[in-house]
């Protein structure tokens, strides 16, 4: 077992600018391994010992994270089968349908709905319509689900790329998009809501921006993806950024067909336009992110994210992450060891609150022998359970 003391929040990055990109944005796809079994990392607060098959993260707050082992919830053969031929290819959005669950996620360019149980997900499987007037989006597809309880609609929460003659060539934006129909396989797009500092025209590589995690904090909702800019003539890459709005006002504007106003958190405020403007990374030094996802934990009154991110130029490992106002996060450690990539992680905590996590929830991710472009070749589906206890 691991034992994982996470510290309080730690100092954040005040640097006004992104540190250097020393090399292009690769894009997301590219193939990373991981290939360790047992470790040992000492860092300031935390000690951790573990193995791959799952560990303990201990919190200043006395409460221990015991993570579980690795469960296959759908092989390379069953996903095929159902036609999930690049699933999931993102973050998962979830709503509760009495004792069974809906879970909304890209299955490549084309969202798809799975619908059952805790157990077996996969009972049911329904493409899902995002109909857009942008002519220029090569790929538009989620995602992390909002459910708005006095009308009753579902807003989704996208990924959407532009394709400059590839789709291996690719710059990415986050929207939303609101259901129009009474099933909830059919969403409007409503627009961008999280467009990098560097224009399309100006990029001369991939710009990923990831899968549009959000969580609601005072109000608002809190989106988070990466950022990319152009500084003194080279790229720069935020690796955590955010953007926010008023709940009530996104979800009155979407209601209407309209896009809220949006603002990207830069040098201590949100006072940036999200569409285009200026972001601060969120982490201490600004480490690398390949994805992510975020939740709220209200048993231990802490946002907790899940990052999938290098440990060698060929390897890509689990992260976790706490913060306590989603903008200062404490120094990632790995959650958990196995062989092959670690990819598009999702928290899922099976409550009404889909954002919010408890006692315990189960961490969702892809795992591929070869990774990269060559993912969906092997990828399966898997899951780790999270328990959070307050004894050892």
């Amino acid at each position: 077992m691991c034992h994982n003391r996470c510290g309080q929040t730690g100092a954040r990055w005040h640097k006004n600018q992104y540190p250097m990109i020393n090399t292009p944005i690769s894009p997301e796809r590219q193939g990373r391994h991981l290939n360790q079994f047992l470790w040992k990392w000492t860092a300031l607060f935390v000690t951790i010992v573990g193995v791959a098959i799952g560990g303990r993260v201990r919190a200043e707050t006395e409460c221990y994270f015991v993570v579980g082992a690795r469960e296959v919830m759908a092989t390379r053969t069953q996903c095929d089968a159902l036609g999930l031929n690049a699933f999931v290819d993102g973050n998962l959005g979830v709503v509760k349908d009495g004792g069974q669950f809906k879970m909304y996620g890209p299955n490549g360019s084309q969202p798809f709905r799975i619908k059952g149980t805790r157990k077996n997900p996969f009972r049911k499987v329904e493409p899902v319509t995002i109909s857009t007037r942008a002519k220029n989006f090569g790929y538009i597809s989620g995602g992390p689900i909002f459910h708005d309880p006095a009308s009753g609609r579902l807003l989704l929460f996208y990924h959407a790329e532009i394709h400059r003659g590839t789709a291996k060539n690719f710059y990415t934006v986050l929207g939303l998009a609101i259901q129009t129909d009474d099933a909830g396989l059919v969403f409007k797009d409503i627009g961008p809501i999280f467009v990098p500092n560097i224009p399309n025209e100006q990029a001369t590589h991939s710009i990923e921006v990831c899968g549009a995690p959000y969580v609601i904090r005072d109000g608002y909702f809190y989106v988070y993806g990466r950022d990319a800019a152009i500084l003194d003539g080279k790229p720069q890459q935020s690796n955590l950024s955010a953007v926010r709005a008023k709940v009530r006002d996104v979800v009155e504007n979407a209601l209407r067909g309209k896009s809220a106003v949006w603002k990207k958190y830069y040098q201590g405020r949100f006072c940036e336009p999200a569409r285009g403007g200026k972001s601060t990374p969120l982490e201490d030094g600004n480490p690398e992110t390949r994805w992510m996802d975020i939740s709220y934990n209200v048993a231990l009154k802490k946002f907790v994210m899940i990052v999938a991110a290098n440990t060698t130029p060929w390897k890509v490992g689990l992260f976790v992450s706490f913060s306590d106002d989603g903008l200062h996060w404490t120094q990632r450690k790995q959650l958990a060891h196995e062989d092959g990539e670690s990819f598009y992680p999702s928290i899922i905590g099976w409550r009404e609150d889909s954002r919010q996590t408890g006692n315990e929830f189960f961490v969702y991710y892809t795992s591929s022998k070869k990774g990269g472009w060559e993912r969906w070749s092997d990828a399966e589906i898997v899951r780790r359970k999270i328990i959070v206890q307050s004894t050892p």
